[in-house]
């Protein structure tokens, strides 16, 4: 039979039939599809409003968007409580689990079918939990199949070692949905239980919350926190390093910490939280109480931390991220700047008039003032000719000069139209930020004009970063470096250019930054580093920089101790460097919020910390400057500092007879007395870990008036301090912990405790108040610290209600590095039981140029006079002269 031909006709009709026939196919399946998604049903929880996890933290939240997400709808009359939260749809869902070793444990996880909220979820995922230590767990979440993002932070690492004891904790696997559940081992409290909301993981949107034991919640940062236990009301924090002002606002600041404390109940126990995580985020703090995190990149890596104490939560932190340093000792004096001299004649003048009022003063510093044109590693050959002989001019009376260093380097040549030679060399090494296609320098603008950003995450770039340091100080004998404008900052956004519309600059979720704009005031997020796309590695900017710097204090300053001042933080940046609370303002306010933010970065494991001492913008009054001269006389980091064009506010500039200057002097004369107390609290913090700023709960956790205490502090356990910060008043509302306390001043024992008390106090006061229990290690004060060194020692004795006491001092040369290590030091402990005073040597490594006499010992609370007064060096009994015994019956 033969094969029958089709016409042109018939073909082209059956061409059209198969492709009808395609179509349709295909349309059956996408309506199959629609008609599979429209009946998505979300299973709402039976959950109360306390407990209801946004579903919409973007703008524009609807009944039909959140519904499209696979969401439940419920409107209230309450704008703080999301309308739109999550069904029990969403999540993750644990496939396989494999033991490890007895402290490791991996999972699998499967994504939960549901709609997406921001697309590109990840469908599988690895999970791992690791018992660290007895008090520390580690969990983290990523994708099982793709490596991403992860902060290569040099302490965070998997530990292989054994434990020491039994785990202080319980970890509980949650299958289906995927949830993490730890509890407190001893007294089986919940402390963190993520089952309240699902995982999230989409490739740049993570989302995970946890339902807290308790709402008293001390940390994250760095915002201006106006109270220290945070507002748990629905509110939601920022954290993506940004250079802004600290004005009381909610927005992202200079640093970034993802890390709280949380206080459990009176019994102390706490619990802290950690986040290592250096992409940009929001945090939402709600009344159930509970914690929402939402960041758009890297992995979730998590570390709950157990302690008995909330000072054990900073102990614990400081073990994983680092150990704080010991500053110099000189570097725990007083210190004056401001942004614009003008020129050196000014600057000494300054020097000048604070040295004739008899100003206990140690530190010199000048803004990028001091720079030719704003350039880094240069000075200015007109208005700071002299430069380098105004260094020894500060060495030669014992005190220290600090310069700054902004990151933006200049494009542009000289004044004399010499070639720039840091930038140069810069970009004879690639040292530079790269736009996307990771070869052209990006180019921004800073105070310089036209820049560029060195990346020091690139070894080239620290080894000229280290090289020019070098160099500049061969040419400025400066004794330490300030670190400026590192979130990093650019005047434009994004650079010269502008940024590329992808997903880097424009991510489908912007967390509640300030301008909700990533790259606003700073660079694109799609630009190279080594260590990564700068959407990944941005918040580590100032981390890095420090880490560079830190090479170079130690090449330029060799066996001698320095330090790095860094505006820009991450966690672990207190091992190297401090830092100050940014560009404040001269009023009421800002007074107020520098005590939060101060013990926060105490949490933080960065305690050499201050706020600019009578506010950086904006003209100071007498009075405010008064009061912030005297609290600031107790940051750990005492420095005046202010702004370009306002009136300057160092003291003697309010007249050497004003209250002012008088109560400057005294206070500071007092912080000088007891920095050999101060300098054994850094010691402390280096060893242990812990706070030398402290919030009054943590010595007092079991009465809770002192869980919302912060218009006060301590020095570390024993020294109360309670400044003025209002205008126009000389009372304060002050809390009296449970304790016996004296008056520093009167050196009398008050009657009240365990109270709030009106505490009187005229412009020229404060309040000072020593524990019961504790022995201060003191020293006579001078104007520098080089000079207070070579006066004799003393001790103040304040005996609590079973006349006891203790105290300890820590010393060596305040100046040579790594003392500790090298065993070049001496250190005490002293105790005072049934009348006798015990100085034991604890350590003695060091040999005291000035003999370390104690040539004073003051006692507070003795019951009755004494008798006799006896020494005992364990050779012989020598009686005291009674002239050298002084008793004053109403002080006792």
């Amino acid at each position: 039979m033969g094969k029958k031909k089709f016409s042109g006709l018939e073909i082209t009709l059956m061409v059209m039939f198969v492709i009808i026939g395609i179509v349709a196919i295909v349309l059956i399946i996408l309506l199959a599809t629609d008609k599979n998604e429209n009946q998505f049903v979300a299973h709402c929880p039976n959950i109360t409003l306390e407990e209801r996890v946004d579903c919409f933290p973007d703008s524009g939240a609807s009944q039909q968007k959140c519904q499209e997400r696979g969401c439940c709808w419920g409107p209230l009359d309450e704008t703080n409580v999301p309308w739109c939260y999550f069904s029990s749809n969403h999540g993750y869902t644990v496939v396989s689990e494999s033991q490890l070793s007895s402290t490791k444990l991996a999972a699998r996880l499967k994504r939960q079918d549901a709609p997406s909220l921001y697309g590109s979820d990840i469908l599988e995922l690895s999970f791992t939990a690791e018992m660290q230590t007895e008090n520390r767990l580690r969990f983290k979440i990523t994708d099982a199949n793709k490596d991403r993002f992860e902060v290569p932070h040099e302490h965070i690492r998997s530990l292989s070692s054994s434990l020491n004891g039994p785990l202080k904790y319980e970890f509980e696997l949650l299958k289906s949905p995927f949830g993490v559940r730890v509890r407190r081992a001893s007294n089986k409290k919940i402390l963190f239980d993520t089952s309240i909301g699902p995982l999230v993981f989409a490739n740049q949107y993570l989302q995970i919350s946890a339902k807290l034991f308790s709402g008293n919640i001390y940390g994250l940062g760095e915002h201006v926190h106006k109270n220290f236990r945070h507002d748990i009301n629905w509110k939601t924090w920022p954290i993506f390093t940004r250079d802004a002002f600290p004005n009381g606002g909610t927005h992202n600041l200079y640093g970034h910490y993802p890390f709280f404390m949380c206080l459990e109940d009176k019994s102390g126990e706490s619990f802290g939280v950690f986040l290592m995580n250096s992409n940009a985020m929001e945090v939402t703090l709600q009344p159930a109480p509970a914690v929402t995190y939402r960041t758009i990149g890297g992995v979730l890596d998590f570390y709950i931390l157990l302690g008995d104490t909330p000072e054990a939560i900073v102990q614990q932190f400081t073990e994983l991220v680092g150990r704080p340093t010991i500053p110099p000792y000189w570097a725990l004096g007083f210190q004056l700047s401001r942004w614009d001299y003008g020129n050196l004649e000014e600057l000494k003048k300054t020097v000048e008039r604070n040295r004739a009022i008899g100003l206990p003063y140690d530190v010199q510093y000048t803004d990028i003032d001091y720079m030719e044109e704003k350039k880094d590693f240069t000075y200015d050959l007109v208005n700071f000719k002299g430069l380098p002989e105004f260094a020894d001019y500060m060495h030669a009376e014992g005190q220290k000069y600090i310069l700054i260093l902004d990151p933006a380097i200049a494009t542009s040549k000289r004044v004399n139209e010499d070639v720039y030679a840091s930038y140069n060399r810069g970009t004879q090494v690639d040292a530079w930020i790269t736009e996307a296609d990771g070869k052209t320098a990006l180019l921004g603008e800073v105070w310089p004009g036209q820049t560029v950003f060195p990346d020091f995450t690139k070894e080239s770039c620290i080894k000229w970063w280290v090289d020019e340091i070098i160099q500049f100080h061969k040419q400025v004998n400066h004794d330490a470096i300030w670190i400026d404008m590192n979130e990093v900052s650019s005047f434009l956004k994004g650079s010269t250019k502008g940024c590329a519309d992808n997903t880097l600059n424009y991510p489908p979720f912007t967390p509640n930054i300030l301008d909700n704009l990533m790259y606003s005031k700073t660079l694109c997020m799609d630009a190279k580093q080594y260590w990564g796309n700068h959407y990944d590695v941005h918040s580590l900017y100032g981390y890095s920089m420090v880490l560079a710097t830190e090479k170079a204090v130690r090449q330029v300053f060799g066996s001698n101790r320095s330090f790095i001042l860094t505006r820009s933080s991450f966690p672990g940046v207190g091992k190297y460097s401090g830092h100050w609370l940014g560009d404040n303002a001269a009023n009421w306010n800002d007074i107020k919020w520098a005590i939060p933010g101060m013990l926060e970065f105490n949490l933080f494991g960065v305690p050499y910390i201050g706020a600019d001492i009578c506010g950086f913008f904006d003209d100071a009054t007498e009075e405010l400057c008064t009061r912030w001269m005297q609290v600031g006389s107790f940051y750990p980091f005492s420095r005046n500092h202010n702004a370009q064009n306002y009136k300057p506010q160092d003291p003697a500039a309010f007249g050497a007879n004003s209250v002012l200057v008088k109560s400057s002097k005294y206070y500071l004369s007092i912080r000088y007395t007891l920095l050999p107390y101060l300098y054994t609290l850094f010691y402390k913090a280096y060893i242990n870990g812990d706070t030398v700023v402290r919030p009054v709960m943590h010595e007092f956790y079991s009465d809770n008036e002192t869980w919302i205490v912060d218009r006060q502090f301590l020095w570390g356990a024993h020294l109360l301090i309670t400044p003025v910060l209002d205008a126009g008043v000389d009372t304060v509302d002050a809390y009296i912990p449970d304790a016996v306390w004296y008056s520093y001043e009167t050196e009398e024992k008050i009657k009240e405790r365990k109270q709030r008390i009106l505490m009187h106090l005229p412009l020229e006061k404060m309040g000072l108040h020593i524990r019961g229990g504790s022995i201060l290690p003191i020293q006579r004060p001078a104007v520098t610290t080089v000079h207070s060194r070579r006066s004799p020692m003393g001790l103040i004795i304040a005996l609590d209600d079973s006349n006891q006491a203790s105290g300890e001092l820590f010393w060596d040369d305040g100046d040579s590095r790594d003392t500790v290590s090298s065993g070049a030091y001496i250190h005490y402990h002293f105790s005072v039981m049934q009348e006798v005073l015990t100085m034991e040597v604890l350590h003695s490594g060091y040999a005291d140029p000035n003999n370390l006499v104690f040539e004073n010992i003051t006692v507070l609370g003795l019951s009755s006079p004494p008798m006799t007064v006896t020494i005992n060096d364990g050779n012989m009994i020598t009686a005291m002269p009674e002239s050298n015994i002084q008793y004053d019956p109403l002080k006792r």
